[in-house]
């Protein structure tokens, strides 16, 4: 008898949707207590993410492009979720997006996002600002994100994107990951130090979907 565990994506999505369901119980039971019920808040919302995650996986061939807007929102609100309690550093984001640019794997853009997001929190342990921006031209999309902390340093700069290159003693795949997602999508990402020596940058250059035909209102 085959005894090998059927690690197929519908199994490990069942098992997920187990994981997730615990967690849902373990939320309705802190929601009772007021102490505990911006957390439940946060762990609800982690969990619509992730089913969300796990639903885009199964049907990534279906998925029609999104405004750039709302991954980025939907990236930001998780970036801030992170910071529950308020026990972590103040961080602000601030957007610069040009409307109308949109791109498909919806889950795989804010995953991209979300992964920045960390790295920049991290290199500004005392708190600072994001800078998002996002502009369109002759049918490629250019996305950058700055933030405020001490920039990458010079001996990992060219390996930066390779697996478990980091200043962290443990991790190194997050830019890995952005990197492989971004090349999924036929775009390219480097990074650099800011011009101004006021933090790191990350540019995206990828071709941009053709906005979606939306049916006029009456």
């Amino acid at each position: 008898m085959n005894q090998a565990t059927d690690l197929t994506l519908p199994c490990l999505v069942h098992d997920l949707n187990n994981v997730f369901q615990t967690l849902v119980e373990a939320a309705d039971l802190l929601s009772g207590d007021p102490r505990w019920a911006p957390v439940s808040a946060v762990i609800l919302r982690s969990i619509e993410r992730g089913k969300g995650i796990t639903t885009s996986m199964q049907h990534t061939e279906e998925q029609q492009a999104a405004p750039f807007e709302t991954i980025l929102s939907n990236a930001i609100a998780f970036a801030e979720d992170s910071l529950i309690g308020g026990r972590g550093p103040e961080i602000r984001f601030v957007c610069d997006v040009e409307p109308g640019i949109e791109l498909r794997r919806t889950w795989a853009w804010e995953r991209v996002l979300i992964n920045l997001f960390s790295n920049a929190m991290r290199a500004m342990p005392d708190g600072g600002t994001i800078y998002i921006s996002a502009r369109s031209s002759d049918g490629y999309a250019r996305i950058v994100i700055r933030d405020e902390g001490e920039g990458i340093a010079p001996e990992i700069l060219a390996d930066l994107f390779r697996p478990h290159v980091s200043t962290k003693v443990r991790g190194g795949l997050g830019l890995h990951i952005v990197e492989t997602i971004v090349k999924q999508d036929d775009g390219e990402v480097r990074a650099a130090n800011r011009a101004d020596g006021r933090g790191a940058e990350f540019v995206i250059t990828l071709p941009a979907e053709k906005p979606i035909a939306r049916p006029a209102h009456a």
